[in-house]
């Protein structure tokens, strides 16, 4: 009975390792998911002349989660009448916990929402291509990191695992 109780500690030390290594692994690839996003609602607002809430309805069309999710939210807020800076610092805190990214990583997207809707196309777009020139030299660290980091975080998880039976024991 003690065999599977140890048995049991260990898989579950191991599976909470596996969680944190999934967490870290999803972080670049929702940042390069939000890069095409800002790609996207770009050329929606420079090229295509959209106003704020279509153009977010296309991203939210065109994304998958968790990011489907956030621009779905700006869009509701936008058509009930709210400001483009108010929903989108409202969606942020909405659903940051949400998503794998860090608070640097925020910092670069809340950016974005104290220009949308309140300066011209062109000063819009020149903000939107700064955001993803920021978020592609974070992405690239991003995946590096993932890639160490998320073995560390399996292997410890089952090795703490081991390390509490033994201790146990």
């Amino acid at each position: 009975m003690l065999i599977i109780g140890y048995l049991g500690m260990i898989i579950g030390f191991g599976f909470l390792g596996l969680l944190k290594a999934n967490q870290i692994k999803r972080r670049p690839r929702e940042i390069r998911e939000m890069i095409n996003a800002l790609a996207l609602l770009d050329t929606e607002i420079y090229w295509g002349v959209t106003p704020l809430p279509e153009a977010f309805k296309v991203l939210k069309d065109r994304t998958d989660s968790p990011w489907k999710e956030f621009f779905s939210k700006l869009e509701e807020k936008l058509r009930k009448g709210e400001n483009a800076f108010t929903a989108w610092e409202m969606t942020i805190r909405e659903h940051q916990k949400q998503i794998s990214l860090r608070d640097d990583d925020w910092r670069i997207i809340k950016e974005i929402g104290k220009g949308l809707g309140r300066s011209d196309r062109n000063e819009q777009h020149k903000q939107l291509e700064l955001a993803q020139k920021h978020l592609t030299s974070i992405d690239g660290r991003a995946r590096l990191e993932a890639e160490s980091k998320a073995k560390m975080w399996s292997y410890l998880g089952f090795l703490g695992g081991i390390a509490v039976v033994i201790i146990m024991i």
